[in-house]
């Protein structure tokens, strides 16, 4: 069987390339004829090259331009005050990544072309990470990459995609120390939210990879402050705290829907470290568990990690969401009815309930954290789909 997937390889590949260069074409027919401004419409613009991604085109070609121009890419804390204003608040290497594509032209024939570059790179990384996790049902891609959380990342140029690759890269070589440092390292520098990633491979006694984690966090992350030559380096936390400041309520976090139900400030904040501990707590739980496998300890200890991590972040939008995806691939490689929850999320939209700032409106929040919490409790308590052969047959180990 092994040998049948190294003589298929090609043609897959192949495949991929050419969906790759005709997506953009298809995206800019098609985009004209939908309705403005949805989901599905403003994703098809960015592929398309039509429209600046938001988050990309305003923000981080911003900020590689200004690794280019030896500027710091950083704005000063006391002059953000929230929307419209979207600052660069990630650590500088991805500025310094993003710096390629800073440096290409910025239309061509009325072309977007930074934004449809990174577009395809982001549905690029989508496809990498599932199959990375072991997806091989063909139908679970288009499934996953039509779901709103993942046209939201192609609609702001967001960088959910390359964290599910790099996710997915940490649990495939979860046994080769260096391969998961890096990985599990590489996530924490471009989300810090999710560090419960590395205390998990303490969890699961992958001792080195854990340490290998946190030293290469230092490591890369000093590394690209001294290629910007620390520019903004003192400003850069005041600039984070003041965006939790004026962000946290507004997201769709954990500590926003308590605010929204009227929780005190602090009362949501001890509530939602208790619930992040908690969930940390279950994963160490999880990981030592005899009565399971390895690798279904090792999955459901993975999965409430990430939940952790959603728990705790103080800012979450949507499309972070695309995360869980990472879950529901370890529980079922072929395509059951989990697979389609998150495409929920288009009624919501339909409904007004999905939108990019909910501002602390109570269905939008409420709606959003159902559909997640029932993503995440399917896929950490049920069984395998080997265990259960179901829909397609027994996924192969």
């Amino acid at each position: 069987m092994r040998s049948a997937e190294r003589r298929r390889a090609p043609l897959v590949v192949a495949v991929v390339v050419a969906a790759l260069i005709v997506l953009p074409l298809g995206a800019r027919a098609l985009e004209p004829h939908l309705t403005r401004d949805t989901l599905w419409a403003n994703a098809l613009a960015s592929l398309g090259g039509t429209m600046k991604p938001g988050d990309f085109g305003y923000v981080f070609l911003v900020a590689g331009d200004d690794v280019l121009a030896g500027r710091s890419p950083y704005m000063d804390a006391e002059e953000f005050e929230g929307p419209p204003q979207a600052p660069y608040a990630y650590p500088p290497v991805l500025a310094i990544l993003i710096t390629p594509l800073s440096a290409l032209p910025e239309t061509m024939n009325g072309t977007f072309l930074p934004g449809v570059l990174f577009s395809l790179l982001l549905l690029a990384a989508m496809v990498g990470g599932l199959r990375l996790l072991d997806v091989r049902d063909w139908r679970c891609y288009p499934v996953a990459l039509l779901a709103p959380v993942t046209l939201e990342a192609i609609e702001y140029g967001a960088i959910g995609p390359f964290l599910v690759l790099l996710v997915a890269l940490a649990w495939r070589y979860r046994d080769l120390p260096r391969a998961a440092g890096a990985a599990t390292g590489g996530l924490v520098v471009l989300k810090l939210f999710l560090w419960p990633l590395v205390v998990w491979l303490a969890f699961t006694q992958r001792l080195r990879a854990a340490v290998t984690a946190a030293l290469f966090v230092g490591a890369l992350g000093l590394a690209s402050w001294v290629v910007i030559a620390f520019r903004g380096f003192l400003e850069y936390p005041r600039l984070l705290r003041r965006l939790v400041d004026v962000e946290a309520e507004q997201s769709y976090s954990a500590f926003a829907l308590l605010r929204a139900l009227d929780v005190p400030e602090l009362a949501a904040r001890v509530f939602v470290l208790v619930g992040g501990v908690a969930l940390l707590g279950l994963a160490w739980r999880a990981a030592r568990d005899e009565r399971r496998r390895r690798l279904d300890r090792d999955r459901v200890s993975f999965g409430l990690a990430l939940a952790a991590a959603l728990v705790l972040t103080p800012i979450l939008w949507l499309h972070y969401l695309v995360l869980l995806f990472v879950p529901i691939a370890l529980a079922r490689p072929r395509l059951s009815w989990v697979w389609f929850v998150p495409l929920a999320m288009s009624v919501l939209e339909w409904r007004d309930w999905y939108r990019g700032w909910p501002r602390g409106e109570l269905d939008s929040l409420l709606s959003v954290a159902i559909v997640s919490a029932l993503v995440l409790v399917v896929s950490l308590w049920s069984r395998p789909a080997a265990a259960t052969g179901e829909l397609g047959g027994a996924a192969r180990a």
